[in-house]
């Protein structure tokens, strides 16, 4: 039986698969799911959802595993979204830039900087896993998730501005040890940056691969202290969701709102749950 910790189900869309980034904007909610070509865009108060194709190489709505782009990072930059694939596999090495003025659609190859982070964090490709993208002060924010052998939780900053043209020669690599759940190993989902601090999601699944998804054994949220690199505590939100997607809903003197997405791991489930769970900034 799974467990809630001090989630609030906000929104339960339907005709979204796999849901892996989201972001929000005034009364815009935007998802990207990591096996379709689509950014998904819904409309809160005329309760509609639209879709615009990113990749127009991929036609479907639904694609298979070894040929998707493994869309796992959302990134909204104020004028425009940024989604990038996971670079887990060679056809996953690319971004797109949304315009949400215009709704034109911009390609940017990662090829050449995921090939640097690589060689930088000394993470082989059977290790290397981009699951979350957050940008503040010129600076991104790529979050390569532990989920393969070697464990291994990376943060990539490179300098770059908000057309996403980035500087290579700014590149880093921080190396991160996260908490266990249930003593298995967890690995980045998502992040984002709120003030001086990096919150983001780990899950936790019974599977050594980058690939191949396994039973989730929970999720929860954190968050380092970017003056220090310091871990901040954890609070669990499910001992079974797999929850991806984190996104600053709402923000008061005390108590930071996020929204958060469920990844079911489920071809055939086309419900898309957003939760809501409020942090207190006294934790």
């Amino acid at each position: 039986m799974d467990t809630l910790y001090s989630l609030l189900l906000l929104f339960n869309l339907t005709g979204i698969n796999a849901a892996s980034g989201l972001q929000h904007d005034q009364d815009q909610l935007y998802i990207v799911s990591d096996n379709s070509p689509y950014l998904y865009h819904y409309n809160v108060l005329e309760e509609r959802l639209d879709k615009v194709l990113l990749d127009s190489t991929q036609q479907d709505e639904l694609v298979a595993k070894k040929d998707k782009k493994d869309f796992e990072a959302l990134c909204d930059v104020g004028d425009a979204l940024v989604i990038v694939g996971s670079g887990s596999k060679p056809q996953r090495q690319d971004a797109f830039i949304y315009d949400k003025r215009n709704r034109n659609v911009r390609h940017v190859s990662l090829e050449s900087i995921y090939q640097q982070m690589q060689e930088i964090g000394e993470v082989d490709r059977d290790n290397f896993n981009i699951e979350g993208l957050t940008y503040a002060n010129g600076v991104w924010y790529f979050l390569n998730r532990g989920n393969g052998e070697r464990n291994q939780n990376v943060i990539f900053t490179v300098g770059g501005d908000l057309d996403f043209v980035l500087r290579p020669e700014t590149l880093r690599a921080h190396h991160v040890q996260l908490p266990r759940i249930q003593n298995y190993i967890t690995g980045f989902s998502d992040g984002v940056i709120v003030d001086d601090r990096l919150f983001f999601i780990a899950t936790a699944e019974d599977s050594a691969s980058t690939y191949h998804d396994g039973e989730c054994k929970g999720s929860y949220l954190s968050y380092i202290r970017l003056s220090d690199w310091k871990l901040g505590p954890t609070s669990l939100l499910s001992n079974t969701k797999k929850l991806e997607g984190l996104a600053l809903y709402g923000q008061s003197a005390d108590t930071l709102t996020f929204i958060l997405c469920e990844d079911p791991d489920d071809e055939s489930n086309t419900n898309c749950p957003i939760y809501r769970y409020d942090f207190n900034l006294g934790s």
